[in-house]
């Protein structure tokens, strides 16, 4: 991913958005909690959203976010939905992981403190989706999801998309127990595939797991990029796994430019 410095606030973007005219993305790093119901620094975490929006130039008031509870259901945005959510999960659109929309100046902010973050791309139609993944959704198929509703929603062309997966906890990192296992080979095509046995111990592979899921629903392998960031080992990011309850949150905006 690209950094980019602006004064206290660091922002990561992928190379493969970034050249993509007309979006506008970028995840958020430590030390700033964009989180405002959870973890150090909560109390600033409007503020913080205020300040990436005027970075990005889009509009805070318009701002609008899942409540994240850990799916796999995906929305497109509707007129009462913009907004929800810009001050806290309290207001978020309720019941689900992830949106997507085709109207210019509605960015979506999610937040993860480990949980990949799942951002595509139709550069053709100009409409993005993105959704929360943790272990749960990743098991669910909230990726493969996600680009099955915008098929649905715009008529996107799987194999025109383009897709990035945020920096979440990595297989060197997330260790799990056999129940994730069981409950994943009931689900995902790979799953074997996708854990690591290390010293007795099991890691699940989120990267990998969602990048198939990405290529199943026909995106191209070439057009998918992988942060590959652990935001356990990697001290830039949050982590519920290595901080607690004092984790905060980091964050994915990402809007259609105006």
């Amino acid at each position: 991913m690209i950094e980019h410095i602006h004064g206290e606030i660091r922002l990561l973007k992928f190379e493969n958005l970034s050249r993509q005219p007309g979006l506008v993305h970028a995840m958020t790093t430590r030390p700033q909690n964009y989180a405002p119901h959870r973890g150090t620094g909560r109390e600033e975490a409007i503020r913080w959203r205020q300040e990436v929006c005027r970075i990005l130039g889009v509009s805070y008031d318009r701002l609008t976010s899942p409540s994240q509870v850990h799916g796999a259901d995906v929305l497109v945005v509707e007129d009462l939905d913009i907004g929800c959510g810009r001050d806290g999960r309290g207001s978020a659109v309720p019941n689900v992981d992830g949106l997507m929309t085709d109207r210019p100046d509605v960015p979506l902010i999610l937040l993860s403190a480990d949980c990949p973050l799942v951002c595509v791309y139709d550069p053709e139609r100009r409409a993005v989706g993105a959704v929360h993944a943790s272990w749960k959704g990743t098991v669910a198929r909230a990726a493969e999801h996600l680009v099955h509703r915008m098929q649905a929603e715009f008529g996107s062309v799987p194999g025109r998309l383009v897709a990035g997966i945020c920096p979440s906890a990595g297989p060197c990192c997330y260790e799990v127990g056999r129940d994730v296992l069981r409950i994943a080979r009931t689900r995902l095509d790979d799953a074997d595939g996708c854990f690591v046995h290390r010293d007795g111990r099991m890691y699940l592979d989120l990267w990998r797991a969602n990048r198939q899921q990405l290529e199943s629903a026909g995106v191209p392998g070439e057009s998918i990029e992988t942060a590959a960031m652990c935001t356990i080992c990697d001290t830039r990011f949050w982590s519920h796994r290595r901080d607690g309850e004092t984790a905060g949150r980091s964050a994915l905006f990402v809007a259609i430019g105006q």
